[in-house]
């Protein structure tokens, strides 16, 4: 029989990927490269310095950002211009996202975006204003016809706003590859005039993790953060981490440029290995399709922990992100006992500005004893795969006793100091129901469920059911699950473990209602992580139970919205009626005005809940019955009637 030759094999694969990833890379590559450097124009105050509030690839709570914020000095109504020559190819307008926003398709194959714009040009304002009366909608999405709508370069095609889901005045500038992939401005080149840049990135903490069970970071399991602000002249922070076996390397960083006090992401950054490549993540483009998976490119349980978004540098389970081309062992790093690895980090942004963090990662044995301090998470903490629980030392009797739904295990302290003892229960072999110590103390812990990623799994107990699609999540999660009545409201409460696990889908909901309502047909479900502020989440009520779809772990409860939207007229003049609106609860889901029976379109700003018509017309005088209708998600109307003279 003829032998096979694995090493060939495993040869080629790393060949194939390597292939793979070159293939991936050079079409994006050849997208820069066939751009001219002059092609574009900077889209506001071409001839002055500009300052950014935003850049390329930076981190964001639910999507990395695409393309530059402009800072507008806080102003709204500056003149927007057209970066190159092309026709507009789309226009939108809605109260969330880019809000008032402008596409322009280019000769050269690319396309850019102008988004959060108060208003637009006369000339794409009507054609804007008559497919709102065509579709009786203030929010559309239109699709002008090839050519229809012709720019040339440095025309005005709006004016800088805070529309959509902006938080203040700015303009939002993309370039976009044939394909639809975000390019970064900055490395397309606009002159250094107009954004200026020789502030090197800041590289302030830094994370080890243990990546399994059996790995330790200085004698002990779990996530360790460093601050390596404090360095030497060279840029090295020297000190030594002590570690066993396989950890992962995390980063918080950020970038600022010239005149400027916000924090910026840093897109490229590569890990050196004993002074080998070993890891690059390079931002030079974003996918809008793999938006959400910043979740699982970013730390989100320590961002839970610690209010900072740390970069991962190495790829995690469920992470399909293309812009890591260097990963080797996907950045993990296995250190043996007794070796040596020497670990260099070195930032770079987007105009070539540098800086670099060094430490040594030293192997050492795996030891129960050890003298550091060991950090005391409440009675027990979840970290990826495994249960930590905490228990102080005895000195006689240091076994524990975990119990799951078909039998109990004794555990020895996995290791200790002279005050405390740490357990590490591994989560895919068994699922922890109650913990029994030393001194007969329970904490139940009831596990519910282990669910895996990328596959439809549904998990059902007396009082609720869980349904997961393929798409609900990055990796295998652990959930802790409870649903009982308030002692004080008597309503439902489900509770579904903390917010520790990123979701990229939504997860079907359905409770049996246990709790006692006076008109259950007019409860919904509201998320109420904070009791302040309930957020809706909705929810359909049939047989004594409530469907309902969450998008995020947390607790949740059932109220009732009986109280209509406010609806006041503010003023009347220049043509134009314009009425505050707001919604105590629910929030305002719709709404619809009439001028002597004809629709009437009110344009809408929810950050200042008001809202303003417009008339098809202009001339037309603004005279006869008006009415307005406002409904909220609870589906409580109110009507606002007015005879304008």
């Amino acid at each position: 029989m003829k032998k096979k030759n694995y090493w060939k094999l495993r040869l080629s694969k790393k060949y194939f990927l390597w292939i793979y990833l070159v293939l991936l890379a050079a079409p994006l590559q050849a997208q820069y490269e066939n751009i001219d450097k002059d092609y574009f124009e900077f889209p506001i105050q071409p001839q002055k310095e500009n300052f950014l509030s935003g850049n390329m690839g930076e981190l964001r709570s639910s999507h990395f950002h695409a393309g530059l914020d402009i800072k507008t000095d806080g102003k709204q109504g500056l003149e927007v211009l057209s970066a190159a020559e092309g026709y507009v190819s789309r226009i939108r307008v809605g109260t969330g996202g880019y809000g008032n926003c402008i596409y322009i398709q280019h000769p050269n194959g690319t396309s850019t975006v102008y988004a959060h714009l108060r208003n637009f040009n006369e000339i794409l304002a009507q054609y804007t204003l008559k497919e709102q009366y065509k579709r009786k909608s203030f929010a559309v999405n239109l699709f002008p016809r090839r050519n229809e709508l012709v720019v040339k370069k440095g025309e005005i095609i709006g004016y800088s706003g805070n529309s959509g889901s902006s938080t203040g005045p700015h303009l939002h500038f993309e370039v976009r590859s044939s394909d639809q992939k975000v390019l970064d401005p900055l490395r397309i080149g606009f002159t250094e005039f107009q954004v200026k840049d020789n502030i090197p990135p800041a590289l302030e903490r830094l994370a080890v993790k243990t990546m399994n069970i059996n790995a330790r970071v200085n004698d002990q399991f779990g996530r360790f953060e460093f601050d390596v602000r404090h360095q030497n002249a060279q840029g090295l922070n020297t000190d030594t981490i002590y570690v066993h076996g396989q950890v992962g390397i995390e980063l918080y960083a950020y970038d600022k440029l010239n005149g400027a006090s916000n924090r910026n992401g840093v897109p490229l950054i590569d890990v050196y290995v004993n002074d080998n490549l070993y890891f690059r993540q390079d931002i030079d483009s974003i996918d809008f399709a793999l938006q959400k998976n910043i979740l699982i490119h970013t730390n989100y349980q320590a961002e839970r922990e610690t209010r900072r978004r740390f970069n991962k540098l190495y790829v995690d389970d469920g992470n399909p992100l293309h812009f890591y081309t260097e990963r080797k062992n996907d950045g993990f790093i296995k250190v043996q006992p007794n070796e040596v690895k020497k670990v260099r980090i070195e930032a770079e942004d987007a105009y070539g500005n540098h800086s670099t963090v060094s430490f040594v990662l030293k192997g050492v044995e795996n030891i129960a004893c050890i003298s550091e301090p060991i950090k005391v998470r409440d009675d027990s903490y979840t970290l990826d795969n495994t249960l930590m629980l905490f228990q102080k030392r005895d000195s006689l009797n240091n076994k524990i006793t975990v119990y799951n739904k078909t039998g109990s295990g004794v555990y020895e302290p996995s290791y200790y100091n002279n005050e405390h003892n740490v357990y590490l229960i591994d989560l895919r072999k068994t699922l922890p129901k109650e913990v029994v110590y030393a001194d007969g103390s329970k904490h139940e812990i009831e596990y519910a469920d282990r669910v895996p990623a990328a596959s439809e799994h549904s998990f059902l107990t007396d009082s609720y059911s869980l349904k997961f699609s393929k798409s609900t999540l990055f990796d295998t999660i652990y959930f802790r699950a409870k649903h009982y009545v308030d002692e004080k409201t008597k309503h439902d409460i489900f509770q579904i473990d903390d917010d520790i696990y990123p979701l990229k889908g939504g997860i079907i909901a359905q409770l049996q209602i246990l709790g006692e309502y006076d008109s259950l047909e007019q409860y919904q479900v509201y998320s109420i992580d904070n009791p302040r502020r309930p957020s809706f989440v909705g929810g359909n009520i049939k047989d004594g139970k409530i469907d309902f779809t969450l998008y995020g772990f947390g607790k949740y409860t059932l109220m009732k919205d009986l109280e209509p939207p406010i609806v006041k007229k503010r003023s009347v003049q220049n043509n134009i009626i314009s009425v505050i609106i707001s919604d105590e609860l629910s929030g305002i889901n719709n709404f619809e005005a009439k001028l002597n029976g004809e629709w009437l379109l009110m344009n809408y700003e929810p950050k200042l809940n008001l809202l303003w018509s417009e008339q098809l017309d202009k001339n037309k005088p603004l005279k006869g019955q008006f009415e307005l209708k406002v409904a909220d998600n609870a589906g409580n109307e109110s009507i606002l009637k007015l005879n304008i003279e």
